[in-house]
């Protein structure tokens, strides 16, 4: 669906969900302006648009803003097609599998991340994420369960192992959303954690099909600053 206004994502780099949106730029290779929001609040240039809502990442085409991870996913779907992200009609397993990716295997993977960067957690995110939780942002106690979140964690990647083992390239046969669901948290702990290999090392397929997925890319990013995205915004109607 062609359009006059950019794809615009705020976002920032180290966030593992806006790293899904990122590959599938790559995957339909998008075109798409980048703003970099701050990990923590305040955001004032993106509450106007998003009327308050803070979680990342937000997606803006004009003066419409998508925000969730799954909305953003279908609007892209909807508008640029092709290459389909549900390759055979093969929708309902991809959006069936993001509940486990998002929710019991991301679980793992933060706490593993978190736990194991715990001494180097700036104060100020540690309150932020409490405040945006509702609850205590307890990095100790993530630090005290590394070695039970390790095996949970390889326990999630073991499942992507188990289904790459017929030598397929992607999880369903052909590279779908299912692939991006499961690869972020990989990306996730290969982003922060400095002993990632050691995390995944008996997990060659995966690793193989980690590599895979970054040779897709991220499509051809522009940076833009939020004020000009915030006067796309005011000079367009939704």
């Amino acid at each position: 669906m062609p359009t006059p206004y950019p794809v615009i994502l705020h976002h920032f780099d180290q966030s593992p969900f806006s790293e899904k949106i990122r590959v599938i730029f790559g995957f339909k290779q998008l075109a798409w302006r980048s703003v970099r929001i701050s990990r923590i609040m305040p955001r004032p240039d993106l509450m106007p648009l998003t009327g308050g809502y803070r979680r990342t990442p937000t997606m803006q085409i004009g003066a419409d803003i998508y925000c969730d991870t799954q909305v953003i996913i279908r609007e892209l779907e909807a508008r640029f097609p092709t290459p389909t992200l549900f390759p055979g009609g093969n929708a309902g397993v991809p959006w069936a599998l993001g509940m486990w990716s998002d929710r019991s295997f991301f679980q793992s993977t933060v706490n593993l991340v978190f736990g194991t960067l715990a001494d180097k957690v700036p104060r100020d995110f540690i309150e932020d994420r409490e405040r945006l939780r509702g609850a205590k942002f307890d990095v100790e106690a993530m630090k005290a369960a590394i070695p039970q979140m390790r095996d949970q964690f390889r326990a999630h990647v073991g499942w992507i192992e188990a289904q790459l083992d017929d030598s397929r390239e992607w999880l369903l046969g052909t590279f779908s959303l299912a692939d991006i669901n499961a690869y972020m948290n990989v990306w996730y702990v290969r982003a922060h954690l400095p002993n990632a290999d050691h995390v995944l090392a008996k997990f060659p397929r995966t690793l193989a099909w980690e590599k895979r997925i970054q040779a897709i890319g991220h499509g051809p990013r522009t940076e833009m600053s939020s004020v000009e995205a915030l006067d796309i915004a005011s000079q367009a109607s939704p």
